[in-house]
């Protein structure tokens, strides 16, 4: 592994992050195409980071730094996502209650069927 691999993927986290935040504060259609992309990326950069942690490689000042704004813009993605979570856990609800609505309205059926004729 390269000194510079860590490095190079960290900036792309931010950069993946900071499009994220962009996009989810804008309740932008691609949001969830990029939460994608930004999760792949931090997943490889954490599995990297963890195994020079656990080796014990001696980590350069800038990339302490960086694996500092990481974590720092991880929970405002988490935080987020959790709210936009909560959100479609509210519209489900309400979507629940309106089809329970509609379905009483429409399976209510007559109790019986006339089959006089009425004059009128």
């Amino acid at each position: 592994m390269s000194a510079s691999r860590p490095s190079s993927e960290a900036k792309v986290v931010l950069e993946l992050g900071r499009a994220l935040v962009s996009s989810l504060e804008q309740s932008s259609p691609e949001a969830l195409d990029e939460l994608e992309r930004y999760c792949d990326a931090f997943a490889e950069w954490e599995s990297g980071w963890k195994r020079r942690k656990d080796g014990k490689v001696g980590l350069l000042p800038s990339e302490a730094e960086l694996g500092r704004r990481i974590v720092a813009q991880h929970a405002t993605v988490i935080r987020l996502t959790e709210e936009m979570r909560a959100s479609v856990d509210r519209s489900l609800k309400s979507l629940r209650v309106r089809g329970k609505g509609l379905r009483a309205y429409t399976d209510h059926l007559p109790k019986r069927i006339s089959t006089i004729k009425r004059r009128g």
